[in-house]
């Protein structure tokens, strides 16, 4: 009878991600990452790419509750992200390459299949356009983002040199984001850490 996948040891598990860490510096320039200028919570990296394709930064009022989990954790995933789904998080600040257009629908419609819509439901040709434009605060001046609202999420995106920036959002107001490019990316790979105890029940 064939063993089932061993998991790994607390020493193991914290030593992939001192590995991720490192990787996670070394990468992070020269495509950077953007974040919010405050945010009154807590902040953390979700997803990478190493080669520079995908920044994403993710900001929460509070870490999850600590619980301890319902069976034995699998070790063995990819120590960037946290497992506890999106809605954990109420703003991503996404840094992608890619059309700003083609990069809200994609995430418009992982949001739909989160709050359990049809993937395949049809779209129409008008819902790809913007409901509105609205300046958001970026490195400390007004910058036009198209933006889209469904309920109390919303989605606003724009073009910098060459690559999107959008931001993601749910029961925060466009009003109360500003955005700066980030130049330390410690705090954000210490607030991975604490969430990955706090969902460990490791804190």
């Amino acid at each position: 009878m064939q063993a089932g996948p061993r998991h790994l040891t607390p020493d193991e598990f914290w030593s992939r991600v001192d590995d991720t860490d490192e990787r996670l510096r070394a990468s992070f320039e020269p495509a950077g990452a953007f974040g919010l200028v405050e945010w009154p919570g807590f902040a953390m990296v979700t997803d990478w790419d190493y080669s520079g394709h995908t920044r994403v930064l993710a900001f929460a009022h509070e870490l999850p509750p600590r619980e301890p989990p319902a069976k034995p954790d699998p070790d063995g995933a990819a120590p960037v992200g946290t497992g506890r789904g999106e809605d954990a998080f109420e703003v991503h600040v996404h840094w992608r390459e890619g059309d700003s257009r083609s990069v809200v629908e994609r995430l418009r419609r992982r949001a739909e299949r989160v709050d359990g819509g049809s993937p395949y439901r049809v779209v129409s040709p008008a819902e790809g356009l913007p409901d509105a434009i609205v300046p958001l605060a970026l490195d400390g001046l007004e910058h036009p983002f198209e933006l889209w609202e469904r309920g109390d999420r919303w989605w606003a995106a724009t073009t910098v040199g060459g690559r999107t920036l959008a931001v993601e959002a749910r029961a925060v107001s466009p009003d109360a984001v500003a955005l700066h490019r980030v130049t330390d990316v410690e705090p954000y790979l210490e607030g991975r850490r604490a969430w990955l105890r706090r969902v460990r029940a490791e804190s």
